[in-house]
């Protein structure tokens, strides 16, 4: 199999015969949840569960007019997640972010309005992607893939920077075939800093709709995605556990001092990690490692997407979402205090 991401990952991407589906993930080839990149009117926020949920029409694909059920249902459909971890994950995203989950009844939507953070209305109970970015809500520093937001600004820039998603693989034990340290590229500790890799971030403003569409950025010609390469067939048993995850939260930690994540974002950044690990969690079928595909996780951060085929063959749980945390929390914790 050839080991270009286009072949692995390619462009018809899942057709999901499911009738649990959502009816307006249909398109007009009649396949269902296929992933399809934002156009620039949609909107999009930093979390990569979120977004690819939208880019598969889990969730309206717009990215706008988001409702507790439509999260709620697309979470579990999507990620095969248990209804206590769906409503935990959809009830604190709203609080989190300053608004309740509670839509009026008999049109009363079009009269009453909710300002959000960003000065902008909404319907109540309503959200677009964009909101859940606010910055120390859901949303936190340390981001594997983002900049930490501005100084002053309400929402962090949602570019995501490829040549970070590359670093990932850096982190993972036993090394990686055909990665070096020599290739990571260093990360700024302050957001906002401009990228030495050629590419234009762009932050979010108060106009959703142009500042979080992914085809709304600018990137410079010629740029080498080098984490391309690790997503082909021949990284498919390449495994990231939760030990290499808590290594990959240590480095971003030590990356963005002087700056320090308060216990809380802390606890969020590991949780949110825990969830997808738990998703897709797997052995390599030759050792006791268990883990998930590299391909998939780099190929979810980086492009949003889905792995081509695959579709949730458990119910993932709260209880073990916890589990892992706690392992990723002692990796991590123990390389930041000198004891690994």
């Amino acid at each position: 199999m050839s080991t270009e991401y286009g072949t692995f990952y390619n462009t018809d991407y899942r057709s999901v015969t499911n009738s649990k589906s959502c009816p307006f993930t249909r398109n007009s080839s009649g396949k269902i949840n296929e992933f399809r990149a934002p156009s620039k009117d949609q909107v999009r926020s930093v979390c990569p569960a979120l977004n690819t949920m939208a880019n598969h029409g889990y969730i309206p694909r717009d990215g706008r007019r988001l409702t507790f059920k439509s999260i709620f249902s697309g979470l579990k459909t999507c990620y095969g997640l248990s209804t206590p971890l769906a409503l935990v994950l959809t009830l604190g995203g709203y609080l989190l972010v300053r608004r309740l989950p509670i839509q009026l009844p008999f049109g009363l939507d079009k009269i009453f309005r909710v300002r959000n953070p960003d000065g902008s209305t909404s319907s109540p109970g309503e959200l677009d992607l964009h909101h859940i970015g606010l910055h120390n809500g859901v949303e936190h520093d340390a981001s594997l893939v983002h900049e930490d937001a501005r100084k002053g600004e309400l929402y962090p820039p949602i570019r995501i920077n490829d040549e970070w998603v590359k670093n990932i693989v850096g982190d993972i034990s036993p090394k990686v075939k055909g990665y070096s340290d020599g290739q990571r590229t260093p990360s700024f500790g302050e957001g906002g800093s401009d990228s030495e890799d050629g590419l234009t971030t762009l932050s979010p403003s108060h106009d959703p709709s142009r500042s979080s569409s992914r085809s709304s950025m600018t990137i410079a010609s010629g740029v080498s995605l080098g984490w391309q390469r690790f997503t082909s067939e021949e990284y498919r048993n390449t495994l990231v556990s939760a030990a290499d995850v808590g290594r990959m939260r240590a480095r971003r930690q030590r990356e963005i001092a002087p700056k320090k994540m308060d216990s809380f974002h802390a606890e969020l950044a590991r949780g949110e990690m825990a969830i997808i690990l738990g998703v897709w969690e797997e052995t390599d079928g030759t050792t006791k490692k268990k883990g998930m595909p590299l391909p998939y996780l780099l190929t979810w951060l980086a492009k949003e997407r889905l792995p081509e085929g695959w579709e949730p063959n458990h119910t993932q749980g709260l209880l073990d979402v916890i589990r892992k945390n706690k392992e990723i929390r002692a990796v991590a914790e123990a390389i930041e205090n000198g004891d690994s």
